[in-house]
């Protein structure tokens, strides 16, 4: 009778413990494109040699950048604000003296020897020649009169246990005030491979919109989020020859509507950012410099849901608590 009392009381304790362990998760997971996690990285420079340079200043409309800036290689960094960044700076390499602080807030740490950092570079630069090499549906992106790309006419295909649609794009034409739409419903991720063996300017907007007709940041939106968006610039090879990068979408004060939601990823091409509001990630820069300044204000995509792994901590207290019921019970059948 004891015994069976004993164990009853056990029960009832692992109960709670599970429910505990539940209803506590452990931190939330971080941001993945198409499998490959890049944490809460918003900026990643490829970085290259000791002379290449990320360069950052004025910090936009709002003043304020929300994530993390990594810098691969053995990249710079020259950040002369104003502005405050809410995350850390991470470098691949040990401090050598290439970080160059000025009239810029970190909220954050600046840490060296970043061994994350290299490898999440590598694992985009990977990322980027296996999707360059699909071929997907063809479309030129012109804005002129407003575009919408359906996600679902994308070619369908899975990677990292990740489902996409690809669309092929040879050519851009984005100016201000005009919109790229991406319509989905969120279910697969979409890779717009562009490689037009020159410049890439998008100078317009990028807005995600669902099946019902709501944009991202309305009330109920269901579709795509700017992770699941991927700009694949993918030219050129070794950290060269790839498409330039030009992000410039007049996002001021004046224009509040303007705003680019998605991820670019540019491995072998120079990277110019100016005057953009961007929620996303810009990954990549080639091994010269890298500059996203003049009023551009970057915020981190929306996180994914918690990940309910068991904490150890909560694992060991719920061993110790039963181990010691255990115990007490045969202690007790021996009197």
């Amino acid at each position: 009778m004891l015994w069976r009392n004993v164990c009853q009381r056990a029960a009832g304790i692992a109960a709670i413990l599970v429910l505990v362990i539940v209803f506590h998760p452990a931190t939330a997971s971080a941001g993945t494109i198409l499998g490959i996690d890049v944490q809460d990285y918003i900026v990643m420079y490829q970085g290259g040699n000791s002379g290449s340079k990320l360069s950052i200043n004025n910090f936009g409309t709002t003043g304020i950048w929300t994530g993390d800036i990594g810098i691969a290689g053995a990249g710079q960094l020259a950040a002369s604000g104003p502005g405050t960044v809410d995350g850390n700076i991470d470098f691949a390499a040990p401090n050598t003296g290439q970080a160059s602080i000025s009239n810029t807030t970190i909220n954050g740490t600046v840490n060296y020897g970043v061994a994350g950092v290299q490898t999440i570079m590598n694992n985009l630069n990977n990322l980027s020649s296996t999707l360059g090499a699909v071929l997907g549906t063809a479309v030129a992106i012109d804005t002129n009169v407003g575009q919408t790309i359906l996600a679902s006419n994308g070619t369908a295909g899975t990677l990292n246990g990740v489902d996409y649609r690809l669309f092929n794009v040879t050519s851009v034409n984005s100016q201000n005030g005009e919109n790229l739409i991406i319509k989905g419903n969120g279910s697969e991720s979409v890779v717009i491979d562009v490689n037009t063996t020159g410049d890439a300017q998008f100078h317009g907007n990028i807005l995600l919109q669902d099946l019902t007709g709501k944009f991202f940041g309305d009330a109920g939106y269901a579709g795509l989020t700017p992770d699941q968006v991927l700009f694949n610039l993918y030219g050129g090879d070794g950290l060269v020859g790839g498409d330039k990068l030009d992000a410039n979408n007049n996002g001021n004060l004046a224009h509040p509507a303007n705003s680019i939601y998605a991820t670019f990823l540019d491995p072998n091409g120079a990277i110019s950012m100016v005057n953009t509001r961007f929620v996303g990630r810009v990954l990549g820069g080639d091994s010269v410099n890298m500059q996203i300044v003049s009023g551009d204000t970057i915020t981190l995509p929306p996180g994914t849901p918690p990940v309910t792994t068991p904490e150890p901590a909560s694992l060991t207290l719920l061993g110790t608590s039963l181990f010691g019921l255990v115990f007490l019970a045969r202690k007790r059948n021996r009197k």
